[in-house]
């Protein structure tokens, strides 16, 4: 090969691996918009003497932990049902606000079981319709994001945070990192949600647009 080929074959590589660099990212955790509820005293923000939400909080952060959607937005009737016997809404957290969850988890996970329990389950939610129209818009999106092809892609996640992070790979819990931990975990081409979460609920995501075959990385910065 003749040297300016040569030349010309190096640059094109080195371009190319400076826009696969360039792909990478850093986050830091943000705030929870509800924190985890299983010390949290739902009886007494809604004013009720008798323990009708005994064992809510910890079936709700349960359910957030493993990704469950339908089981999220089964767990927001219950709290829609105990506002309408109230007459208020809690300060910690609303029906509305856990259907919203659900319906971000169903999207996360391109899940469209998960998107027909949201749907049932705002028939019970005033105020639910923004929550449902929203994630029917992105329902509709949900084959497009991925790449063409049976392509594995891998994202690359360095928890740089001084605690124990939850890992989220399109919506699917996948396991923990400790801090310092570096782990490589595979997905499909094209476009993959990416989501840390801490013990206290805080929490940051990335959407992350995966080469086949290449490895993108996002580290989570304290």
């Amino acid at each position: 090969m003749k040297p300016f080929v040569l030349f010309l074959f190096a640059l094109a590589v080195g371009l190319s691996a400076g826009n696969l660099r360039a792909q990478d990212k850093s986050s830091t955790l943000g705030k929870p918009i509800f924190p985890k509820l299983e010390y949290v005293n739902l009886n007494a923000e809604l004013g009720f003497e008798a323990e009708i939400l005994r064992g809510f909080g910890a079936r709700v952060d349960d359910a957030r932990r493993d990704a469950d959607g339908a089981a999220v937005a089964a767990q927001a009737v219950l709290l829609s049902f105990a506002e309408k016997l109230a007459g208020k809404k809690a300060q910690t957290v609303t029906a509305t606000q856990l259907l919203a969850e659900a319906a971000r988890i169903a999207e996360e996970q391109q899940n469209r079981d998960a998107v027909i329990a949201v749907e049932s389950a705002s028939a019970y939610i005033p105020g639910s319709e923004p929550v449902v129209q929203r994630l029917a818009e992105a329902s509709s999106l949900f084959a497009e994001n991925r790449g063409e092809g049976e392509f594995l892609g891998f994202v690359r996640i360095v928890n740089d945070c001084d605690r124990l992070l939850d890992i989220y790979i399109d919506g699917k819990y996948v396991g923990f990192q400790y801090g310092g931990d570096d782990v490589v975990y595979s997905t499909g081409n094209g476009t993959t949600h990416a989501r840390v979460t801490d013990a206290f609920g805080n929490t940051v995501s990335e959407v992350l647009f995966v080469q086949p075959d290449e490895t993108m990385t996002w580290t989570i910065q304290p």
